[in-house]
Protein backbone atom coordinates (compact mmCIF):
# COMPACT_ATOMS: atom_id res chain seq x y z
CA UNK A 1 0.00 0.00 0.00
CA UNK A 2 1.76 3.38 -0.81
CA UNK A 3 1.44 6.10 1.79
CA UNK A 4 2.60 9.46 1.46
CA UNK A 5 4.69 10.66 5.04
CA UNK A 6 5.63 14.65 5.44
CA UNK A 7 8.09 15.41 7.82
CA UNK A 8 7.72 18.84 9.51
CA UNK A 9 11.02 20.02 10.66
CA UNK A 10 11.04 23.55 12.28
CA UNK A 11 12.31 24.85 8.63
CA UNK A 12 11.68 22.60 6.51
CA UNK A 13 8.49 19.63 5.36
CA UNK A 14 10.31 16.38 3.85
CA UNK A 15 7.76 14.43 1.51
CA UNK A 16 8.31 11.41 0.32
CA UNK A 17 5.59 8.05 -0.35
CA UNK A 18 6.81 4.85 1.06
CA UNK A 19 4.80 1.64 0.54
CA UNK A 20 3.89 -0.48 3.61
CA UNK A 21 1.82 -3.60 4.50
CA UNK A 22 -1.47 -4.14 5.28
CA UNK A 23 -0.77 -5.48 9.18
CA UNK A 24 2.05 -2.65 9.48
CA UNK A 25 -1.04 -0.31 9.17
CA UNK A 26 -1.76 -0.38 12.85
CA UNK A 27 1.89 0.84 13.45
CA UNK A 28 1.08 4.09 12.05
CA UNK A 29 -1.96 5.61 14.31
CA UNK A 30 -2.44 8.77 12.76
CA UNK A 31 -2.67 8.08 9.60
CA UNK A 32 -5.21 10.37 7.82
CA UNK A 33 -5.88 11.62 10.97
CA UNK A 34 -4.18 15.08 10.42
CA UNK A 35 -2.88 14.11 13.72
CA UNK A 36 1.00 15.01 14.06
CA UNK A 37 2.81 12.56 15.98
CA UNK A 38 6.85 12.94 16.33
CA UNK A 39 7.18 16.01 13.68
CA UNK A 40 5.32 13.20 11.28
CA UNK A 41 2.21 12.68 9.32
CA UNK A 42 1.09 9.81 6.91
CA UNK A 43 -1.83 10.41 4.40
CA UNK A 44 -3.01 7.71 1.84
CA UNK A 45 -3.61 8.98 -2.09
CA UNK A 46 -7.29 8.71 -1.71
CA UNK A 47 -7.58 10.93 1.09
CA UNK A 48 -5.01 14.03 0.11
CA UNK A 49 -7.54 13.83 -3.01
CA UNK A 50 -10.86 14.08 -1.12
CA UNK A 51 -9.57 16.29 1.46
CA UNK A 52 -7.33 18.50 -0.24
CA UNK A 53 -8.51 21.94 1.59
CA UNK A 54 -8.98 20.41 5.40
CA UNK A 55 -4.83 19.46 4.48
CA UNK A 56 -3.89 23.00 2.88
CA UNK A 57 -5.19 24.33 6.14
CA UNK A 58 -3.14 21.93 8.26
CA UNK A 59 0.17 22.15 6.40
CA UNK A 60 0.93 26.14 5.19
CA UNK A 61 1.72 27.54 8.43
CA UNK A 62 4.77 30.11 6.80
CA UNK A 63 7.57 26.61 6.01
CA UNK A 64 8.87 28.10 3.21
CA UNK A 65 11.20 25.18 2.04
CA UNK A 66 9.79 21.70 0.92
CA UNK A 67 12.40 18.49 -0.03
CA UNK A 68 10.70 15.86 -2.28
CA UNK A 69 12.15 12.29 -2.43
CA UNK A 70 10.26 11.40 -5.41
CA UNK A 71 8.29 12.82 -8.31
CA UNK A 72 5.03 11.34 -7.44
CA UNK A 73 4.88 13.32 -3.98
CA UNK A 74 5.05 16.50 -6.06
CA UNK A 75 2.57 15.83 -8.45
CA UNK A 76 -0.20 15.35 -5.26
CA UNK A 77 1.07 17.84 -3.25
CA UNK A 78 2.01 20.77 -5.28
CA UNK A 79 -1.06 22.16 -5.08
CA UNK A 80 -1.54 21.81 -1.68
CA UNK A 81 1.61 22.68 -0.54
CA UNK A 82 2.93 26.00 -0.88
CA UNK A 83 6.88 26.91 -0.92
CA UNK A 84 9.05 29.51 -2.47
CA UNK A 85 12.49 27.12 -2.40
CA UNK A 86 11.48 23.64 -3.39
CA UNK A 87 14.36 20.87 -3.43
CA UNK A 88 14.28 17.41 -5.11
CA UNK A 89 16.37 14.70 -3.66
CA UNK A 90 16.20 12.55 -6.79
CA UNK A 91 19.15 11.71 -8.43
CA UNK A 92 17.21 12.08 -12.22
CA UNK A 93 16.65 14.91 -14.12
CA UNK A 94 13.55 16.60 -14.24
CA UNK A 95 10.77 15.29 -16.18
CA UNK A 96 8.98 17.54 -18.46
CA UNK A 97 5.65 17.46 -16.58
CA UNK A 98 7.47 18.26 -13.43
CA UNK A 99 9.21 21.08 -15.10
CA UNK A 100 5.87 22.84 -16.46
CA UNK A 101 3.88 22.24 -13.27
CA UNK A 102 7.04 24.16 -11.94
CA UNK A 103 6.80 27.09 -14.16
CA UNK A 104 2.97 27.75 -13.11
CA UNK A 105 4.30 28.13 -9.82
CA UNK A 106 3.83 31.68 -8.89
CA UNK A 107 5.27 31.31 -5.41
CA UNK A 108 8.78 29.78 -6.54
CA UNK A 109 11.81 31.43 -6.22
CA UNK A 110 14.44 28.62 -5.76
CA UNK A 111 14.52 25.35 -7.33
CA UNK A 112 17.45 22.32 -6.41
CA UNK A 113 17.69 19.81 -8.52
CA UNK A 114 19.89 16.97 -9.96
CA UNK A 115 19.59 18.16 -13.69
CA UNK A 116 17.25 20.28 -15.86
CA UNK A 117 17.19 20.29 -19.97
CA UNK A 118 18.83 23.59 -21.38
CA UNK A 119 15.65 24.69 -23.40
CA UNK A 120 14.09 24.67 -19.63
CA UNK A 121 16.92 26.72 -18.22
CA UNK A 122 15.98 30.01 -19.67
CA UNK A 123 12.63 29.99 -19.02
CA UNK A 124 13.17 29.92 -15.57
CA UNK A 125 15.69 32.75 -15.78
CA UNK A 126 13.42 34.56 -17.01
CA UNK A 127 10.90 33.95 -13.88
CA UNK A 128 13.69 34.83 -11.67
CA UNK A 129 13.71 31.77 -10.57
CA UNK A 130 17.53 30.49 -8.95
CA UNK A 131 18.66 26.96 -9.70
CA UNK A 132 21.30 25.00 -7.99
CA UNK A 133 22.56 21.51 -8.90
CA UNK A 134 22.60 18.85 -6.06
CA UNK A 135 24.61 16.77 -8.10
CA UNK A 136 28.32 17.30 -8.08
CA UNK A 137 29.35 14.34 -10.22
CA UNK A 138 28.35 16.24 -13.25
CA UNK A 139 31.68 18.14 -12.99
CA UNK A 140 34.70 17.85 -11.01
CA UNK A 141 35.32 19.97 -8.23
CA UNK A 142 38.67 21.01 -9.73
CA UNK A 143 36.92 22.09 -12.76
CA UNK A 144 33.65 23.54 -11.22
CA UNK A 145 36.42 26.05 -9.54
CA UNK A 146 38.47 26.70 -12.43
CA UNK A 147 35.58 28.18 -14.24
CA UNK A 148 33.45 29.77 -11.25
CA UNK A 149 30.62 27.78 -11.83
CA UNK A 150 28.52 28.71 -9.00
CA UNK A 151 24.77 27.79 -10.31
CA UNK A 152 22.91 26.50 -13.30
CA UNK A 153 22.60 29.93 -14.56
CA UNK A 154 25.98 30.44 -14.59
CA UNK A 155 26.79 27.36 -16.34
CA UNK A 156 23.91 28.01 -18.76
CA UNK A 157 25.51 31.50 -19.84
CA UNK A 158 28.81 30.14 -19.27
CA UNK A 159 30.97 32.33 -22.31
CA UNK A 160 34.19 31.43 -21.37
CA UNK A 161 35.91 27.77 -20.05
CA UNK A 162 39.21 26.90 -18.99
CA UNK A 163 40.45 23.12 -19.28
CA UNK A 164 43.87 22.96 -17.27
CA UNK A 165 43.99 19.08 -17.94
CA UNK A 166 43.42 16.11 -19.90
CA UNK A 167 40.73 14.52 -17.43
CA UNK A 168 38.77 18.03 -17.50
CA UNK A 169 37.80 17.06 -20.58
CA UNK A 170 36.95 13.97 -20.35
CA UNK A 171 34.63 14.33 -17.34
CA UNK A 172 33.08 17.77 -17.85
CA UNK A 173 32.45 18.56 -21.25
CA UNK A 174 29.85 16.46 -22.14
CA UNK A 175 28.18 17.24 -19.04
CA UNK A 176 28.75 21.05 -19.61
CA UNK A 177 27.84 21.08 -22.99
CA UNK A 178 23.94 19.39 -22.59
CA UNK A 179 23.87 22.34 -20.24
CA UNK A 180 25.06 25.43 -21.96
CA UNK A 181 24.50 27.34 -25.35
CA UNK A 182 26.33 30.03 -24.87
CA UNK A 183 30.04 29.56 -25.27
CA UNK A 184 32.11 31.23 -27.52
CA UNK A 185 36.05 30.41 -26.04
CA UNK A 186 37.62 27.22 -24.78
CA UNK A 187 40.78 27.98 -23.29
CA UNK A 188 43.02 24.18 -23.44
CA UNK A 189 46.55 24.34 -20.89
CA UNK A 190 47.95 20.74 -22.60
CA UNK A 191 47.36 19.17 -26.16
CA UNK A 192 46.84 15.72 -27.54
CA UNK A 193 45.68 15.28 -30.61
CA UNK A 194 42.77 12.81 -30.20
CA UNK A 195 41.03 15.31 -27.20
CA UNK A 196 41.46 18.40 -29.45
CA UNK A 197 39.63 16.21 -32.04
CA UNK A 198 37.08 15.13 -29.23
CA UNK A 199 36.44 18.75 -28.44
CA UNK A 200 36.11 19.71 -32.06
CA UNK A 201 33.28 16.87 -32.31
CA UNK A 202 31.15 17.68 -29.17
CA UNK A 203 30.42 21.07 -30.26
CA UNK A 204 29.51 20.04 -33.96
CA UNK A 205 27.27 17.16 -32.14
CA UNK A 206 25.26 20.31 -29.74
CA UNK A 207 25.31 22.77 -33.03
CA UNK A 208 27.88 25.41 -31.10
CA UNK A 209 29.60 26.35 -34.05
CA UNK A 210 31.01 29.60 -33.20
CA UNK A 211 33.41 29.27 -30.70
CA UNK A 212 36.97 29.22 -31.05
CA UNK A 213 39.92 27.07 -29.10
CA UNK A 214 42.76 28.67 -27.89
CA UNK A 215 46.29 26.37 -26.83
CA UNK A 216 48.19 27.82 -24.19
CA UNK A 217 51.56 26.76 -24.45
CA UNK A 218 53.62 26.05 -21.67
CA UNK A 219 56.52 23.62 -20.62
CA UNK A 220 54.30 20.53 -19.88
CA UNK A 221 52.92 20.32 -23.10
CA UNK A 222 55.17 22.09 -25.20
CA UNK A 223 56.41 18.47 -27.30
CA UNK A 224 52.99 17.40 -27.60
CA UNK A 225 52.06 20.73 -29.66
CA UNK A 226 56.10 20.60 -31.35
CA UNK A 227 55.20 16.63 -32.52
CA UNK A 228 51.17 17.24 -33.34
CA UNK A 229 51.65 20.42 -35.40
CA UNK A 230 50.90 19.05 -38.51
CA UNK A 231 47.82 16.84 -37.24
CA UNK A 232 47.09 20.37 -35.95
CA UNK A 233 46.92 22.20 -39.14
CA UNK A 234 44.44 19.07 -40.58
CA UNK A 235 42.20 19.51 -37.88
CA UNK A 236 42.11 23.61 -38.82
CA UNK A 237 41.60 23.66 -41.75
CA UNK A 238 38.30 21.52 -41.71
CA UNK A 239 37.53 23.58 -38.50
CA UNK A 240 38.03 27.17 -39.23
CA UNK A 241 35.91 29.43 -41.10
CA UNK A 242 35.05 33.11 -40.91
CA UNK A 243 33.29 32.73 -37.26
CA UNK A 244 35.92 30.53 -35.01
CA UNK A 245 39.59 29.15 -35.31
CA UNK A 246 41.57 27.42 -33.18
CA UNK A 247 44.97 29.40 -32.28
CA UNK A 248 48.35 28.45 -30.33
CA UNK A 249 49.14 31.06 -27.53
CA UNK A 250 52.35 31.18 -26.99
CA UNK A 251 54.01 31.89 -23.33
CA UNK A 252 56.37 35.56 -22.69
CA UNK A 253 59.12 33.14 -21.82
CA UNK A 254 59.04 31.08 -25.22
CA UNK A 255 57.99 33.89 -27.69
CA UNK A 256 61.54 36.24 -26.04
CA UNK A 257 63.67 33.09 -26.43
CA UNK A 258 62.50 32.45 -29.95
CA UNK A 259 61.76 35.64 -31.49
CA UNK A 260 65.56 36.35 -32.52
CA UNK A 261 65.94 33.22 -34.00
CA UNK A 262 62.59 33.23 -35.91
CA UNK A 263 63.35 36.77 -37.10
CA UNK A 264 66.50 36.08 -38.06
CA UNK A 265 65.53 33.15 -40.27
CA UNK A 266 62.21 35.26 -41.55
CA UNK A 267 64.78 38.10 -41.77
CA UNK A 268 67.21 35.88 -44.24
CA UNK A 269 64.28 34.50 -45.93
CA UNK A 270 62.87 38.13 -46.87
CA UNK A 271 66.49 39.59 -47.76
CA UNK A 272 66.54 36.80 -50.24
CA UNK A 273 63.23 36.93 -51.84
CA UNK A 274 63.56 40.90 -52.29
CA UNK A 275 66.72 40.60 -53.69
CA UNK A 276 65.70 38.12 -56.44
CA UNK A 277 62.88 40.85 -57.10
CA UNK A 278 65.02 43.95 -57.08
CA UNK A 279 67.06 42.37 -59.48
CA UNK A 280 64.18 40.98 -61.93
CA UNK A 281 62.82 44.88 -61.47
CA UNK A 282 66.38 45.84 -62.31
CA UNK A 283 66.53 44.09 -65.43
CA UNK A 284 63.32 44.73 -66.75
CA UNK A 285 64.04 48.62 -65.70
CA UNK A 286 66.70 48.82 -67.90
CA UNK A 287 65.56 46.76 -70.88
CA UNK A 288 62.06 49.28 -70.77
CA UNK A 289 64.46 52.54 -70.70
CA UNK A 290 66.37 51.31 -73.64
CA UNK A 291 63.12 50.62 -75.30
CA UNK A 292 61.90 54.25 -74.69
CA UNK A 293 65.04 55.49 -75.60
CA UNK A 294 65.22 53.96 -78.98
CA UNK A 295 61.36 54.82 -79.99
CA UNK A 296 62.24 58.76 -78.81
CA UNK A 297 65.34 58.57 -81.07
CA UNK A 298 63.19 57.77 -83.58
CA UNK A 299 60.58 60.59 -82.90
CA UNK A 300 63.52 62.68 -82.87
CA UNK A 301 65.02 61.75 -86.39
CA UNK A 302 61.27 61.95 -87.66
CA UNK A 303 60.63 65.79 -86.50
CA UNK A 304 64.04 67.35 -87.69
CA UNK A 305 63.38 67.05 -91.21
CA UNK A 306 59.87 69.36 -89.98
CA UNK A 307 61.32 72.61 -88.17
CA UNK A 308 62.13 75.55 -91.05
CA UNK A 309 64.60 78.64 -89.81
CA UNK A 310 61.32 80.56 -89.91
CA UNK A 311 59.90 78.77 -87.38
CA UNK A 312 62.94 79.31 -85.24
CA UNK A 313 62.91 82.98 -85.66
CA UNK A 314 59.36 83.14 -84.99
CA UNK A 315 59.89 81.34 -81.34
CA UNK A 316 60.39 83.72 -78.29
CA UNK A 317 59.33 84.87 -74.82
CA UNK A 318 56.43 86.80 -75.76
CA UNK A 319 54.78 83.64 -76.81
CA UNK A 320 54.67 82.54 -72.74
CA UNK A 321 51.99 84.44 -70.91
CA UNK A 322 52.42 85.18 -67.18
CA UNK A 323 49.56 86.01 -65.71
CA UNK A 324 49.71 89.39 -63.11
CA UNK A 325 48.11 89.67 -60.11
CA UNK A 326 44.82 92.26 -60.14
CA UNK A 327 42.53 93.42 -58.10
CA UNK A 328 39.46 92.45 -60.34
CA UNK A 329 39.54 89.38 -59.68
CA UNK A 330 36.08 87.37 -60.21
CA UNK A 331 35.58 85.62 -56.80
CA UNK A 332 32.39 84.04 -57.22
CA UNK A 333 32.96 80.51 -57.87
CA UNK A 334 35.00 80.75 -54.45
CA UNK A 335 33.46 79.43 -51.47
CA UNK A 336 33.37 80.70 -47.86
CA UNK A 337 34.94 78.49 -45.39
CA UNK A 338 32.62 77.46 -42.81
CA UNK A 339 33.54 77.64 -39.00
CA UNK A 340 34.17 74.24 -37.44
CA UNK A 341 30.71 72.76 -35.99
CA UNK A 342 30.87 72.04 -32.28
CA UNK A 343 30.09 68.31 -30.30
CA UNK A 344 26.70 67.75 -29.99
CA UNK A 345 25.72 64.81 -27.43
CA UNK A 346 22.81 63.29 -28.87
CA UNK A 347 22.95 60.58 -26.38
CA UNK A 348 22.41 62.92 -23.36
CA UNK A 349 19.16 61.73 -23.12
CA UNK A 350 19.27 58.05 -23.08
CA UNK A 351 17.32 56.36 -20.43
CA UNK A 352 18.94 55.01 -17.29
CA UNK A 353 16.65 52.02 -16.57
CA UNK A 354 17.34 48.38 -17.58
CA UNK A 355 14.17 47.75 -18.71
CA UNK A 356 14.00 50.48 -21.03
CA UNK A 357 17.51 50.28 -22.08
CA UNK A 358 16.80 46.93 -22.91
CA UNK A 359 13.95 47.86 -25.54
CA UNK A 360 16.67 50.24 -27.31
CA UNK A 361 18.92 47.40 -27.26
CA UNK A 362 18.80 43.67 -25.99
CA UNK A 363 22.61 43.51 -25.69
CA UNK A 364 23.29 46.51 -22.71
CA UNK A 365 24.65 44.51 -20.10
CA UNK A 366 25.42 47.15 -17.56
CA UNK A 367 26.17 50.90 -17.00
CA UNK A 368 29.55 52.16 -16.06
CA UNK A 369 30.53 55.74 -14.26
CA UNK A 370 33.61 57.45 -13.72
CA UNK A 371 33.89 60.16 -11.29
CA UNK A 372 34.46 63.82 -13.00
CA UNK A 373 34.96 62.35 -16.24
CA UNK A 374 32.47 61.85 -19.18
CA UNK A 375 32.46 58.23 -19.09
CA UNK A 376 28.88 57.39 -17.57
CA UNK A 377 27.33 55.10 -20.52
CA UNK A 378 25.39 52.13 -20.44
CA UNK A 379 28.03 49.26 -22.05
CA UNK A 380 27.04 46.51 -24.58
CA UNK A 381 28.15 42.91 -25.31
CA UNK A 382 27.93 41.30 -28.94
CA UNK A 383 29.25 38.09 -30.18
CA UNK A 384 32.65 39.69 -31.36
CA UNK A 385 34.79 42.54 -30.64
CA UNK A 386 34.24 44.58 -33.81
CA UNK A 387 30.78 45.29 -34.09
CA UNK A 388 30.64 48.07 -31.44
CA UNK A 389 33.92 49.50 -32.77
CA UNK A 390 31.59 51.81 -35.48
CA UNK A 391 28.02 51.28 -33.87
CA UNK A 392 26.64 53.08 -31.09
CA UNK A 393 23.59 51.65 -28.78
CA UNK A 394 21.06 51.97 -31.39
CA UNK A 395 22.64 50.18 -33.89
CA UNK A 396 23.51 53.02 -36.11
CA UNK A 397 27.06 53.07 -37.98
CA UNK A 398 29.32 55.80 -36.33
CA UNK A 399 32.59 56.47 -36.05
CA UNK A 400 32.70 57.32 -32.51
CA UNK A 401 31.36 53.36 -31.89
CA UNK A 402 30.13 52.60 -28.11
CA UNK A 403 31.41 51.49 -25.11
CA UNK A 404 31.51 47.37 -25.29
CA UNK A 405 32.28 44.31 -22.52
CA UNK A 406 35.04 41.57 -24.20
CA UNK A 407 32.98 38.93 -25.80
CA UNK A 408 35.30 36.37 -23.97
CA UNK A 409 34.00 37.85 -20.63
CA UNK A 410 31.03 36.07 -18.42
CA UNK A 411 28.59 39.25 -18.68
CA UNK A 412 27.66 38.67 -14.65
CA UNK A 413 31.50 39.97 -14.11
CA UNK A 414 32.74 36.42 -12.89
CA UNK A 415 35.99 36.10 -14.73
CA UNK A 416 39.21 36.31 -12.95
CA UNK A 417 39.88 39.81 -15.43
CA UNK A 418 36.76 41.61 -17.41
CA UNK A 419 37.42 44.35 -20.10
CA UNK A 420 35.46 46.60 -21.20
CA UNK A 421 36.28 49.01 -24.35
CA UNK A 422 36.15 52.13 -25.92
CA UNK A 423 37.10 54.48 -28.45
CA UNK A 424 39.40 57.85 -27.39
CA UNK A 425 37.69 61.21 -29.10
CA UNK A 426 38.61 64.49 -28.81
CA UNK A 427 35.35 65.17 -27.35
CA UNK A 428 35.61 63.20 -24.36
CA UNK A 429 32.76 61.36 -25.07
CA UNK A 430 32.92 57.54 -25.25
CA UNK A 431 36.09 56.83 -23.60
CA UNK A 432 38.02 60.26 -24.65
CA UNK A 433 38.45 61.41 -21.11
CA UNK A 434 40.25 58.18 -20.23
CA UNK A 435 43.43 59.67 -20.98
CA UNK A 436 42.85 62.56 -18.47
CA UNK A 437 43.34 59.63 -15.72
CA UNK A 438 47.12 59.44 -16.06
CA UNK A 439 47.41 63.40 -14.99
CA UNK A 440 48.38 63.49 -11.16
CA UNK A 441 45.35 65.88 -10.87
CA UNK A 442 43.35 63.25 -11.44
CA UNK A 443 44.45 60.56 -9.77
CA UNK A 444 45.37 61.76 -6.60
CA UNK A 445 42.29 63.01 -6.19
CA UNK A 446 40.18 60.67 -3.43
CA UNK A 447 36.58 61.19 -4.92
CA UNK A 448 38.12 59.30 -8.15
CA UNK A 449 39.69 55.99 -6.51
CA UNK A 450 36.27 53.75 -7.70
CA UNK A 451 35.13 52.62 -10.99
CA UNK A 452 31.18 52.20 -11.07
CA UNK A 453 29.55 49.25 -12.54
CA UNK A 454 25.72 48.77 -12.36
CA UNK A 455 24.03 45.46 -13.94
CA UNK A 456 20.57 43.97 -13.91
CA UNK A 457 21.23 41.68 -10.66
CA UNK A 458 23.85 43.90 -9.19
CA UNK A 459 25.64 47.15 -8.39
CA UNK A 460 29.61 46.36 -8.34
CA UNK A 461 32.52 48.97 -7.11
CA UNK A 462 36.35 48.48 -8.53
CA UNK A 463 39.15 50.33 -6.95
CA UNK A 464 41.92 51.74 -8.92
CA UNK A 465 45.02 50.08 -8.72
CA UNK A 466 46.69 51.07 -11.65
CA UNK A 467 47.02 53.30 -14.64
CA UNK A 468 49.18 53.63 -17.19
CA UNK A 469 49.95 53.94 -21.08
CA UNK A 470 51.21 51.50 -23.19
CA UNK A 471 52.26 50.66 -27.02
CA UNK A 472 49.87 48.35 -28.34
CA UNK A 473 49.90 45.13 -26.92
CA UNK A 474 47.57 41.86 -25.87
CA UNK A 475 49.33 40.98 -23.04
CA UNK A 476 47.23 42.86 -19.94
CA UNK A 477 43.93 41.62 -22.15
CA UNK A 478 43.69 37.70 -20.55
CA UNK A 479 40.86 36.67 -19.20
CA UNK A 480 42.04 33.63 -17.35
CA UNK A 481 45.07 32.48 -15.89
CA UNK A 482 46.30 29.15 -15.94
CA UNK A 483 46.85 29.02 -11.58
CA UNK A 484 47.36 31.85 -9.45
CA UNK A 485 50.57 32.30 -9.64
CA UNK A 486 50.59 33.48 -13.16
CA UNK A 487 47.52 35.62 -12.08
CA UNK A 488 49.81 37.28 -9.40
CA UNK A 489 52.57 37.58 -12.11
CA UNK A 490 49.77 39.43 -14.46
CA UNK A 491 48.67 41.98 -11.47
CA UNK A 492 52.60 42.32 -10.74
CA UNK A 493 53.11 43.57 -13.99
CA UNK A 494 50.32 45.74 -14.53
CA UNK A 495 51.09 47.02 -11.32
CA UNK A 496 54.59 47.51 -12.60
CA UNK A 497 53.54 49.94 -15.35
CA UNK A 498 51.17 52.05 -13.08
CA UNK A 499 52.40 55.95 -13.25
CA UNK A 500 51.51 55.82 -9.45
CA UNK A 501 51.71 53.60 -6.73
CA UNK A 502 48.18 53.26 -5.46
CA UNK A 503 49.01 51.13 -2.57
CA UNK A 504 45.97 48.22 -3.25
CA UNK A 505 46.42 45.02 -1.97
CA UNK A 506 45.36 42.33 -4.76
CA UNK A 507 45.34 38.53 -3.72
CA UNK A 508 44.86 35.64 -5.49
CA UNK A 509 41.41 35.30 -4.70
CA UNK A 510 40.19 38.78 -6.22
CA UNK A 511 38.57 39.80 -9.40
CA UNK A 512 39.58 42.88 -11.51
CA UNK A 513 38.34 45.07 -14.23
CA UNK A 514 40.35 46.35 -17.19
CA UNK A 515 39.10 49.91 -19.43
CA UNK A 516 41.38 49.99 -22.36
CA UNK A 517 41.13 52.86 -24.84
CA UNK A 518 43.87 54.18 -28.00
CA UNK A 519 45.50 57.69 -26.63
CA UNK A 520 45.34 59.02 -30.16
CA UNK A 521 48.32 59.95 -31.96
CA UNK A 522 48.22 57.28 -35.30
CA UNK A 523 46.28 54.29 -32.53
CA UNK A 524 49.56 52.37 -31.93
CA UNK A 525 49.45 53.72 -28.18
CA UNK A 526 46.76 52.40 -25.71
CA UNK A 527 45.66 53.76 -22.21
CA UNK A 528 44.78 50.97 -19.28
CA UNK A 529 43.20 51.60 -15.93
CA UNK A 530 42.32 48.70 -13.50
CA UNK A 531 40.19 48.06 -10.69
CA UNK A 532 39.88 45.03 -8.36
CA UNK A 533 36.42 44.59 -7.22
CA UNK A 534 35.86 45.52 -3.24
Amino acid sequence: MKVFKIALNLDFFLIERIDIKINELETLSNINTNKIKNDTIYYTKKYIKLYENKIKKLLNKGISTVFYKDFESYFLLSNIIEANDIRFDIKKSLPSKILNLLLKDENLKKLTCYFIPSDYVDKFIKKNILINFTNDMLFTMKFIKANNLKNLKNIYYKKVIIFNTQEDVKENLTHFLKVNQNLRLIHLYFYKTELLSLIVNELKKYNLTEVDIFIHQNDNNLNDLVNGISHLRKINKKYKNIKREIKIVYSDEFFRNNIFRELTINGIKFCMIAIFYMGLIFVISDKYQEYRALINLRILEESLGEITDNDLDEMDDTDIFIPEESDNVDDSSIQPIKPPTSYVNKYANIPDSFDKLKKINKEVIGWINLNNTKINYPFTQHSDNNYYLERDIYGNKIITGWIFMDYRNSSDFTDKNTIIYGHNTTSGYMFGDLKNTALETWYKNPENEIIFIKTPEKELKFKIFSIYKTNVTSDYLKIGFYNNDYFMEFINMIKERSVYDFNVNITQNDKIITLSSCTGGGGNRRIVMHGVLI
